[in-house]
C-alpha cells in the first residue's frame, strides 16, 4: 500500500479548487492501494484575521514535517499564492527526507507569474518549486510557459468534473424538449473581471424572451444594482451550492462566462456545462480556447459587449446551429471525467513510491 501525504484545501469556501481537491481525496479514499493523511489547508468563510491566518499556516508546515517519515510520496496543491508561499518550503522539507513530492498549482496563470519574476524571487521559483519531482499544470498554456524552468517534471492535469448522473425526475435536456435557446446562465464569482459588467451593458439589447440569470457570491455587486439594471432580463439568482448548480444547470441552455481574470485556467463551470450538454460563450481569453471552440461553443473578445449580443442572437435565433454545440458540448464533456485525472495522479505517485 502506498502512502500519501495530501496537502490541499477542502471546502468550504466552496469554488473550483476546494471541489477538485475533495474529489481527488475521496477517489484516494476508495483505492484500496493507497492510504492518505490529509492536511486540510482550507480557510473558512471569514478566516482573515492576519494572526490567525499566520498560526494556521505553522500549524499546518508543522503537521507536514510530523508526518514526512510515515508516508512514500507527498502531494502539494496550492494556488499561486500558496505555492510560492508554502511550495519551497515543503519541497525543502521532502529532499531533506528524501521523500517524492508532487506539486499541483491550481489555476492557469503560475506561468505568467514566473515570467515576471526577478532576482530572488525567480531562483526560490526555479529551485525550490520547479525541482519538485512532478509539477501538475492546469493548462497546455501554462506548460509551454514553464518548459525547461526547473530540473521537475511537467506534466498536465487539467480541470475536471466529479457530478451525479442525471436522476429520472430531473429535467429533460433543454436540447429534446425546447425548440429555442433563451435559458442563458452565468456562474461564479461577481467580479468586474469575470464579465459582469459585459453582460448588464448587452442587458437592453438581448432578443426579447431571452434571460441571464447569475448566480455567485455577490463580492463586487449588489443584487438590487444587477436587477435594476438587468432590465429584467439580467437577473441575480442567488448562491448555489455544489449540488445545487448539478441539478440547477439542467434547466438552463447555454452557459455564458466573459470572463478576463487575470488567473483564468480552465474555468471548472465550462466543463460543468459540458457534463450538462450545455454549450458556452466565453472569451478569447489566456488558456480558453484549448478548452472551447467552434464545435462547442462561441468565443468572443474580452469586454466585446457587441459581440455577446451577436453570440446569443445567433444561438438564439438558429436551432439548428444551438443544437450542434450542444452535441459538441456531450462530446467534449469526456475530457473532464474525474476518473481519468485522477487515474493519472495514482500513477503518478505509484512511479515516484516504487523509485
Amino acid at each position: 500500500m502506498i502512502r500519501i501525504l495530501l496537502v490541499g484545501p477542502l471546502p468550504p469556501p466552496m469554488g473550483g479548487n476546494t471541489r477538485h481537491f475533495a474529489g481527488l481525496l475521496e477517489d484516494l479514499m476508495t483505492d484500496e492501494r493507497f492510504s492518505v493523511k490529509l492536511i486540510n489547508t482550507s480557510r473558512a468563510e471569514g478566516f482573515t484575521n492576519p494572526l490567525m491566518n499566520l498560526r494556521a499556516a505553522l500549524a499546518t508546515l508543522f503537521a507536514v514535517a510530523r508526518n514526512l517519515a510515515s508516508v512514500d510520496v507527498i502531494s502539494y496543491h496550492a494556488s499561486n499564492r500558496g505555492m510560492s508561499l508554502f511550495g519551497p518550503v515543503i519541497v525543502g522539507l521532502g529532499k531533506l527526507f528524501r521523500k517524492p513530492i508532487v506539486l499541483r498549482i491550481f489555476g492557469g496563470s503560475f506561468g505568467d507569474l514566473y515570467e515576471k519574476q526577478v532576482g530572488l524571487r525567480r531562483f526560490v521559483t526555479r529551485h525550490w518549486i520547479m525541482s519538485a519531482n512532478v509539477v501538475l499544470l492546469q493548462t497546455r498554456r501554462s506548460m509551454r510557459q514553464l518548459e525547461g524552468s526547473g530540473s521537475g517534471r511537467l506534466e498536465w492535469f487539467s480541470t475536471y468534473v466529479k457530478t451525479a448522473p442525471r436522476m429520472e425526475s430531473a429535467p429533460a435536456a433543454a436540447v429534446e424538449q425546447d425548440q429555442v435557446c433563451s435559458r442563458f446562465i452565468f456562474l461564479g464569482h461577481l467580479w468586474q473581471a469575470k464579465g459582469v459588467e459585459t453582460m448588464l451593458e448587452a442587458a437592453p439589447h438581448l432578443p426579447a424572451g431571452v434571460s441571464i440569470d447569475i448566480y455567485g457570491p455577490l463580492d463586487e455587486y449588489r443584487e438590487a444594482d444587477i436587477n435594476e439594471r438587468g432590465a429584467g432580463r439580467v437577473r441575480y439568482c442567488g448562491f448555489l451550492t455544489h449540488e445545487e448548480v448539478d441539478r440547477k444547470l439542467w434547466d438552463y441552455h447555454c452557459l455564458v462566462l466573459p470572463t478576463f481574470h487575470s488567473s483564468e485556467g480552465y474555468p471548472g463551470v465550462i466543463a460543468e456545462a459540458f457534463v450538462h450538454g450545455l454549450p458556452v460563450i466565453s472569451t478569447n481569453w489566456l488558456a480558453i480556447p484549448e478548452i472551447v471552440d467552434s464545435s462547442c461553443g462561441i468565443l468572443i473578445e474580452p469586454r466585446d459587449t457587441g459581440a455577446l449580443i451577436a453570440a446569443i442572437s445567433a444561438i438564439h435565433d438558429d436551432t439548428a446551429l444551438w443544437q450542434e454545440l450542444c452535441k459538441g458540448a456531450k462530446a467534449r464533456a469526456a475530457r473532464f471525467d474525474h476518473s481519468v485525472w485522477s487515474r493519472k495522479f495514482e500513477e503518478i505517485c505509484i512511479e515516484l513510491a516504487a523509485k
